[in-house]
């Protein structure tokens, strides 16, 4: 390739000199013949200066090396060569380049030479670091942020949090449209929700709460910002989404906890009146009947001293019943009572409280039935069990008339020991049967031959059964009896 002739009577002298492209000619050892205006200008020296210096004092150092190779390139082809060069000088002045580069050979000497174009991309360069620094920031958020085309409905852009929160390559994302995200978010329903934004004058920002579709099809709670803007003409939205997750779970969380708590509350007001209501009624009782043995002592009866004697007894043990019952019931809410679980033989230890609750029964002429069969091995704390029954069967003997019969029988179903106690008494109204294990005493009623309850039995046998892991219900039909059921674990469900 033929250099130029730069004589005075060159008609391209003036094109190279004052070209606003920067040009260089170098030897093939990097010295500088030739430089026009606009190179002498970028590399802020002096023409007589720049030619006749070596190049590679103009190169940054970190480039030197990469310019070598290049240069070889260059001179052992006749294409083109392209690449991007750091120049500096001595003020310490940084020119980032494009250079494009081809070999030519002088005319008359024949040796090698490299013509060198010089491209300034400084402002290219410093506009690429702040798009990597903003790059940097947007990617170092915790918000998932999307840009979309408000044209097409296709997601252009995202930030490293959106992938890896949605589960998604960058790549991936870029092919997917928002409504692959939310079914919400039909083409049809971002335009009739967001053309208005658009316009300058009513333009507005929108946030709401919804729901994201992850790539494995997981949902995640979201709070979305949108902003509706224009980059070069074309109308793009600016989606944050922030992940408010853990916010719900937390949410729900003192929602139940409040739910909790107010429960507690009405269960402390139903609880002190019991206390105050079934407390009274004995003291009152005492009370009354010991002022007038006291006043009429003189004037009354062996007989109707006894009267009088033995209603402050029934007294007396119906305010024991109700003690001994309140002091059970908090010690089981304080965990104050241990638990003890092990396996045993319940038709060995249910055998003595059956006797005994028996012979209650007989009093009524009540027949209690034992279907227990000898070798069913429960789980389970066996004094608490054992309180349970007595407590079921108790309330079965009271709510069922004379003539009428109690069992007491079990049977084990997929690793659990279920007890049921089934009488033919006077059942329960449908309305009752959910507050029969709560402090809810509205349906206290007194048993066929009058006998008073504490309220407080059944609530104890729930609380008793949950500490052993299992679970009470009562299933009744008025005028026909109920049936009284718990189940706590078996043998064979424990391992030690």
């Amino acid at each position: 390739m033929n250099s130029i002739n730069h004589s005075d009577n060159n008609p391209f002298k003036d094109l190279f000199e004052h070209a606003p492209v920067g040009y260089i000619i170098i030897d093939d050892n990097f010295q500088i013949i030739m430089a026009n205006h606009a190179a002498t200008s970028m590399l802020n020296c002096e023409k007589e200066t720049l030619e006749g210096s070596n190049l590679i004092n103009l190169i940054h150092p970190d480039f030197q090396d990469g310019f070598y190779a290049y240069a070889k390139n260059v001179l052992e082809t006749e294409k083109i060569h392209y690449s991007e060069m750091r120049f500096t000088h001595c003020r310490y002045h940084f020119l980032d380049t494009r250079i494009q580069s081809i070999k030519e050979s002088d005319k008359s000497s024949g040796e090698k030479r490299i013509r060198i174009a010089i491209f300034d991309i400084t402002e290219r360069k410093n506009i690429e670091k702040s798009l990597k620094r903003f790059r940097a920031a947007i990617d170092s958020s915790a918000d998932n942020i999307f840009l979309i085309d408000f044209k097409t409905k296709k997601i252009i852009d995202v930030n490293e949090s959106a992938c890896l929160n949605l589960g998604f390559a960058r790549e991936e994302i870029q092919v997917l449209k928002p409504v692959d995200i939310n079914n919400k978010y039909s083409d049809e329903f971002i335009d009739n929700s967001l053309s208005d934004a658009f316009d300058s004058k009513t333009g507005q920002d929108f946030n709401f709460e919804t729901k994201h579709k992850r790539r494995d099809g997981t949902i995640i709670d979201v709070e979305v910002f949108i902003k509706c803007t224009h980059i070069d003409e074309e109308k793009i939205i600016v989606a944050v989404a922030r992940d408010i997750s853990e916010r719900k779970k937390n949410q729900k969380q003192l929602a139940a906890y409040a739910k909790e708590l107010k429960e507690l509350n009405n269960s402390k007001d139903k609880f002190l009146s019991i206390i105050s209501h079934d407390l009274r009624g004995p003291f009152l009782g005492i009370k009354g009947y010991t002022q007038l043995l006291i006043e009429d002592y003189d004037v009354m009866g062996k007989d109707e001293i006894m009267d009088y004697l033995n209603i402050i007894h029934e007294s007396t043990r119906d305010l024991y019943t109700l003690v001994d019952n309140l002091l059970k019931w908090s010690r089981l809410e304080l965990g104050k009572i241990p638990y003890e679980p092990m396996i045993f033989n319940l038709s060995d230890e249910i055998e003595p409280i059956v006797k005994l609750m028996a012979g209650i029964a007989a009093k009524k002429e009540i027949s209690l039935k034992n279907s227990i069969r000898n070798g069913t091995l429960p789980y389970a704390d066996k004094l608490m069990l054992i309180s349970v029954v007595q407590n079921l069967l108790s309330n079965a003997i009271k709510f069922t008339r004379s003539g009428g019969e109690v069992i007491l029988n079990s049977y084990q179903e997929n690793g659990w020991v279920i007890i049921e106690v089934k009488d033919n008494g006077i059942g329960i109204q449908p309305e009752v049967i959910d507050k029969l294990f709560s402090l809810d005493k509205d349906y206290a009623s007194k048993g066929t031959a009058g006998e008073k309850g504490t309220g407080f039995g059944l609530l104890i046998a729930r609380e008793m059964v949950a500490k052993m892991g299992g679970e009470i219900w009562a299933e009744s039909e008025p005028g026909k009896g109920s049936v009284f059921s718990f189940r706590i674990h078996s043998s064979d469900s424990h391992h030690e």
